[in-house]
């Protein structure tokens, strides 16, 4: 009984006040497009951990390959590598593209390719591109020799096409040449 009348007392209150009557019907309709909103929300999160895996792969390979060519250097002895890369991998997919041109207009459409494997689509990869690196720091028992810094730095500059300024190299500290 009670639940009754406090429903009829807020409809009362309702349609005598109108400034609360917006504001009611305002919260409603945002409520409702918040839920809708989780509901068919699009769930990029898959997409994005592959790609943060891929850039960390590509880094970590890099890494490995730059230890493994610098301590092939004479007197370079234990080294440890850390890169740093700008941005992560981008990924290039076709696109069907139509293009009317008019003195007037320039429209042009355009569309992803999509293939079918299996239950999944997926846009038709044409490449790759790997992240750019921003800089390098090597950590190594001959660190402090200039010959050998020399070389690694030419060595660097080289292989991942970046300034010397970019470049770090450090005598590796006898607590870690031990390990």
């Amino acid at each position: 009984m009670k639940l009754k009348q406090l429903k009829e007392n807020i409809l009362t209150k309702l349609k005598s006040d109108k400034k609360t009557t917006v504001i009611v019907v305002i919260g409603f309709i945002l409520m409702t497009v918040i839920l809708l909103s989780e509901l068919f929300s699009i769930d990029n999160s898959n997409e994005t951990t592959v790609t943060e895996n891929t850039t960390n792969n590509y880094c970590n390979i890099l890494e490995e390959r730059i230890q493994n060519i610098v301590e092939s250097i004479d007197g370079a002895g234990k080294t440890k590598v850390m890169i740093t890369l700008d941005e992560t991998t981008e990924y290039v997919y076709a696109k069907n593209t139509d293009s009317n041109y008019n003195e007037n207009d320039n429209n042009s459409n355009s569309e992803y390719i999509i293939i079918d494997i299996g239950d999944n689509d997926s846009g038709l990869l044409i490449k790759t591109i790997e992240p750019k690196v921003r800089g390098v720091v090597i950590v190594c028992e001959g660190g402090d020799n200039p010959t050998v810094q020399e070389q690694i730095y030419q060595a660097l500059s080289v292989i991942l096409d970046v300034n010397t300024s970019k470049i770090s190299i450090s005598k590796l500290s006898k607590s870690e040449v031990n390990k």
